[in-house]
């Protein structure tokens, strides 16, 4: 097999605050996708999506580890931006533009299915996003200089597809008992009720998990896309959860985010 030359693509004063917003909304998107895939064609945006990184991440992704690396060292530094510098071959220029075109129409299928809680992206990460793609194909295709992220057009105004969802003027509250364990086999099932429960337009939404014993990361997901979603509506999301599932969102990182409440005469 001919080993193809790698590519050096440097990425000037990466924002490292957007590209962990960035991250963190691409895996809220690949979360959702992965529980809606089974039901879907397999033709259907999620299993396509889905399909496309398992790809990439086959092609390119052992190549890109120690880079991505760089920036999460970046951050538990406390650093605003870094520079860093990726070795690729050259088809990855083609992959950069493909992920694009499929990231556009994730976006438009978060907008318009009401099913979904995820969001379409934020311009401003949009932004972030079309810019690497841009240093990628720029640099890969032409041996273009690299452009730092302070040079580019950040996106500021968003278009009417873009618009923020108008706040709630729902009233009243609907209340969920989910028992057992809130893990992949059983997650959909939460997930559709709340669902049924956002189209009667509530005030709030409580999520009662006193009788939860475990949640895996794909439960633990499915609260953080649920709590962005429901703010943006303006629906308030209140989980009551016993100590022990207390302390997993604590270790996750998740305490200060979602409003948690304890079991009453606790």
């Amino acid at each position: 097999m001919i080993q193809q030359a790698l590519v050096e693509v440097h990425l000037r004063q990466v924002p490292i605050d957007l590209w962990k917003r960035a991250t963190a909304h691409q895996e809220a998107v690949q979360r959702e996708m992965d529980l809606m895939r089974a039901a879907e064609p397999v033709d259907a945006v999620p299993n396509r999506l889905l399909s496309l990184l398992a790809d990439l991440d086959r092609r390119f992704g052992s190549l890109n580890d120690p880079t991505w690396d760089q920036l999460r060292v970046a951050d538990e530094q406390g650093e605003a931006t870094a520079d860093v510098v990726f070795e690729v071959p050259p088809p990855a220029a083609a992959a950069a533009r493909e992920l694009g075109e499929m990231m556009s129409e994730v976006d438009e299928f978060c907008r318009t299915g009401d099913h979904l809680m995820t969001l379409a992206t934020p311009p401003e990460i949009v932004s972030f996003r079309e810019w690497l793609i841009d240093e990628f194909t720029r640099q890969i295709d032409h041996g273009a200089e690299p452009l730092p992220w302070h040079g580019h057009l950040v996106r500021t105004e968003p278009s009417p597809a873009d618009a923020a969802v108008p706040a709630s003027t729902g009233s009243g509250s609907e209340t969920i008992v989910f028992e057992g364990s809130l893990d992949l086999a059983t997650v959909g099932e939460l997930r559709d009720t709340i669902q049924e429960m956002r189209s009667r337009n509530p005030g709030q939404i409580v999520v009662d998990l006193i009788n939860v014993g475990f949640v895996d990361s794909i439960g633990i997901g499915l609260l953080i896309t649920t709590h962005s979603r429901l703010a943006e509506e303006g629906v308030a999301l209140r989980l009551i959860v016993a100590p022990r599932l207390k302390e997993l969102l604590r270790l996750s990182g998740l305490i200060d985010l979602l409003q948690l409440e304890d079991p009453p005469g606790t």
